[in-house]
């Protein structure tokens, strides 16, 4: 469940950093996947840790799966083999996303549950290892873009410091601007 995962994750990912910098651990650069481009800009001091902790407890409850349980959130499939078959095959299925390009050898797919279904048993077939990953719904795509409102709202409730360090978002693989709007702006648009 997304609305209990996100802050899970947050309070590791905090404990964690922190006992690195304990030990004297100090980044050059941050970066997040997905959830972490959050904790990369608490890292990166842009984000107190009040404000922190309010937005992943808000993003976890904008993403969580609605008590409508009939809609479909989506899911999601790793998949590890040559990306670039997989893409190829990908080309076939039109209603999924690439979600996320882990490696050369690993992506995520996500889209509808049911095409996910039908993807993962064309992948496995042709001899890839295709796991369904256990998701509230399929990230990073339009079936979970209701959740780019709540989270723009929650968002405009706090404040964004200039960077210390330089952050690089997953969404653009850059360096994240330094003036606060601009930071919005590129993390309200991380969620699809």
């Amino acid at each position: 469940q997304t609305e209990v995962s996100q802050p899970a994750i947050a309070a590791f990912s905090v404990g964690l950093y922190k006992v690195l910098q304990q030990a004297g651990f100090k980044p050059d650069i941050v970066a997040g996947h997905s959830f972490g481009e959050l904790t990369a800009l608490w890292a990166g001091e842009v984000l107190n840790d009040e404000d922190y902790f309010y937005l992943v407890k808000e993003r976890g409850q904008a993403m969580a799966k609605p008590e409508d349980s009939s809609q479909d959130m989506g899911a999601m499939l790793a998949v590890r083999g040559d990306t670039a078959k997989v893409k190829q095959i990908l080309s076939g299925f039109p209603e999924i996303k690439l979600a996320n390009c882990n490696s050369p050898k690993q992506v995520v797919l996500a889209g509808a549950t049911d095409k996910i279904g039908d993807l993962k048993q064309v992948l496995t077939d042709k001899g890839f290892s295709a796991i369904s990953l256990p998701v509230s719904g399929a990230f990073h795509t339009s079936l979970i873009a209701r959740a780019e409102k709540p989270f723009a709202k929650a968002i405009s409730n706090v404040s964004f410091n200039t960077p210390k360090i330089p952050i690089y978002t997953n969404t653009t693989a850059t360096v994240y601007p330094q003036k606060s709007e601009a930071i919005r702006k590129n993390l309200q648009e991380h969620i699809s």
